[in-house]
């Protein structure tokens, strides 16, 4: 071999098999152009891609160490040298970083994008330039003769110290460059970008002003995570002992929404570079839970295991190796247990939106269902509801206000059990299931809101004849409290000062005055509701609104539960009339309502409410029951 030549001597598939075939994406081309950069001790690299109209090229330019003549051939054209192997060690030149890179074939990954390569390198102030050009080599190949690169400039002098410019020509690629997706896209290669000593910089189209600096946190930053793992965690055990368990660490997400199908998984980094694309291993990733899930690791100890175990593309290691096969085994147990306290995480704050959707606190509900057999039963069909990933929590509100309301009705409680057993994987039958009891349902509301009118039309005959507020009046809303509010089911009546008191605080004395509230209600839309019952031809008065504010302000100050605040605690009059004429009073009455604090309703408002609403369940069952009619005529005439 002549002195002042270049030669690559190469097997003619090599170039085929490990160029061309395995990098044929842009990122992961120029990732492993950055590798090269950052064994070669650069500090910034800087990434050129130009798509104007006269040239389409992409230029990687380094201020690494460089190569002279000799270190061309024999570093950068000799195929498949192992450069740990030949110089016996595992850092770079002037050891200041592991070497990433590794087999010596990732050189040969320009090929899979572009067929014309110039390099032009800098070491100690001399200058080479030569050019790569596929369709020659392959040529060369056929001739079963070397390659031999054309010289362009050798060792000539030079002003510059030291540096790599790689230039890619006669690109594959048709479509316009993105610097966002292909910096984010490199991001996925590494876990460098960040090292103070070292920095990487995309300029499309020469614009130097807008340069986009790569940092790892582009991995993750379209995602909006919801739980976050730091590793290793403290409480987890694997079921098999693993040595080097302490050695692993990094980064598990559980997102808000589901991560793109690409991320879903952990990812495996070596020294700072992809070695194991996202996966879940041996986790079965069925369940739509895992589609939440993704991250990264670090296992740098897998360097040092003394065998070759990360393909060549860097996408996977070698899973049928005896090592591996153990980490392997963590790594699946580990998945499992952030699976697990991540839907332990998700059904709490499921619970919680959906207490701050519609007021029901979900464990407190099925508790104060009296009959146990119910309670299980409405925790099996709950259960689901909240466990599943695939119902978002709107609509697992939506259902468990459903299922509340219907459990007081003992057809839904025969449905309910039909159905009581279905799993996660099932929970759009589960919906369909219900979406089935809208008729059941309707019937059962249209038999309830028939017996309600009945009453409706006793508290009318009670109202015309101005009836006593007590007893006839407080025991008729204390037998149909849902004539105060749809909602209301119970709440305790004529509650004493004394009494409240010794509920909450159990060595309180009791007031000077040991006054009377008519009810007391805790479970409607997150409040309490203190409720004064008037005459139904009773005037409202200022004293009226007085008397409302002392009760709430001292259910306000004498109540210790936590679950709520001062705002919570809401008066509510009923009367005959609201005195509209006396203009102060109808302001000071805006000013409470404004404030939420006081409501003022007259029993006409009531009764109109009361039958307006149950008359919507008689139309809307006898509409469904015509309309069902209807289909069953037209299916009739269609048989025929």
């Amino acid at each position: 071999m002549s002195a002042d030549q270049l030669v690559m001597e190469f097997d003619p598939n090599t170039i085929e098999h490990l160029g061309i075939n395995q990098y044929s994406k842009l990122p992961s081309v120029i990732a492993e152009l950055i590798a090269n950069s950052y064994d070669a001790e650069a500090s910034e690299v800087l990434i050129y891609l130009n798509d104007s109209e006269k040239d389409k090229d992409i230029i990687i330019d380094d201020n690494g160490h460089g190569m002279t003549f000799d270190q061309i051939n024999e570093r950068f054209l000799k195929i498949g040298r192992n450069r740990r192997a030949i110089e016996n060690s595992e850092k770079s030149e002037f050891g200041k970083r592991w070497v990433i890179g590794k087999k010596g074939i990732g050189k040969l990954s320009f090929f899979g994008i572009a067929s014309h390569i110039q390099v032009e390198t800098i070491r100690d102030y001399v200058k080479n330039v030569f050019v790569m050009d596929l369709n020659k080599l392959k040529e060369a190949s056929q001739r079963k003769e070397p390659y031999r690169p054309e010289v362009l400039v050798r060792n000539q002098k030079s002003d510059q110290q030291k540096g790599t410019v790689i230039k890619m020509t006669n690109l594959k690629r048709k479509s316009p460059f993105d610097k966002i997706e292909i910096a984010y896209s490199l991001s996925r290669y590494f876990n460098v970008f960040d090292e103070p000593s070292f920095c990487v910089k995309i300029i499309h189209n020469d614009d130097t002003k807008n340069a986009l600096k790569i940092e790892n946190k582009f991995k993750y930053e379209s995602l909006d995570a919801e739980f976050t793992w730091t590793i290793p965690i403290k409480d987890f055990t694997p079921v098999k002992a693993y040595d080097y368990g302490n050695q692993i660490n990094g980064q598990i997400i559980s997102a808000k929404k589901t991560v793109p199908s690409y991320m879903e998984g952990i990812a495996l980094f070596s020294r700072g570079k992809l070695a194991n694309e996202n996966n879940f291993y041996d986790a079965k990733s069925s369940s739509f839970g895992f589609k939440y899930l993704t991250g990264w690791l670090n296992v740098d100890f897998i360097e040092q295991l003394g065998k070759d175990v990360i393909a060549t593309n860097r996408r996977s290691l070698n899973w049928e190796d005896e090592d591996t096969e153990k980490l392997k085994d963590y790594l699946t147990d580990l998945i499992y247990h952030v699976y697990n306290e991540q839907r332990k995480y998700k059904v709490i704050k499921k619970k919680e939106k959906v207490r701050e959707i519609t007021g029901i606190d979900i464990d407190e509900w099925i508790s104060s269902i009296a009959n146990k057999h119910d309670q299980s039963l409405a925790r099996k069909i709950i259960k689901p509801i909240i466990d599943s990933d695939g119902i978002e929590t709107e609509k697992a509100a939506e259902l468990v206000e459903y299922i509340r309301d219907s459990f007081q009705f003992e057809s839904f409680k025969e449905f309910a059990a039909e159905i009581a057993e279905i799993d996660d994987a099932k929970n759009e039958t589960l919906i369909k299931l219900l979406k089935d009891w809208e008729i059941i349902e309707a019937r059962e509301f249209y038999k309830l809101s028939m017996v309600r009118v009945k009453a409706i039309k006793t508290f009318r005959k009670y109202i015309d004849e101005n009836a006593l507020e007590i007893p006839v009046l407080h025991n008729f809303f204390k037998s149909l409290p849902w004539l105060l509010d749809p909602r209301i089911r119970e709440f305790k009546d004529e509650i004493h000062f004394s009494d409240l008191l010794k509920q909450e605080f159990s060595e309180a004395d009791e007031p000077v005055t040991d006054r009377r509230i008519d009810f007391l209600c805790t479970s409607v839309a997150n409040n309490r509701f203190v409720i004064e019952l008037k005459r139904p031809k009773h005037r409202l008065r200022k004293k009226d609104i007085e008397q409302a504010q002392d009760y709430r302000l001292f259910v306000e100050e004498h109540t210790g539960n936590d679950q709520f605040s001062s705002k919570d605690v809401v008066a509510y009059i009923v009367c005959g009339d609201r005195n509209r004429g006396n203009k102060k009073l109808e302001e000071l009455v805006d000013m409470w309502q404004g404030k939420g604090k006081i409501y003022v309703s007259t029993y006409s408002d009531l009764l109109i409410n009361a039958e307006k609403y149950h008359q919507e369940f008689i139309d809307s069952y006898e509409k469904l029951k015509s309309n069902i009619k209807s289909m069953d005529t037209n299916m009739h005439i269609i048989s025929k």
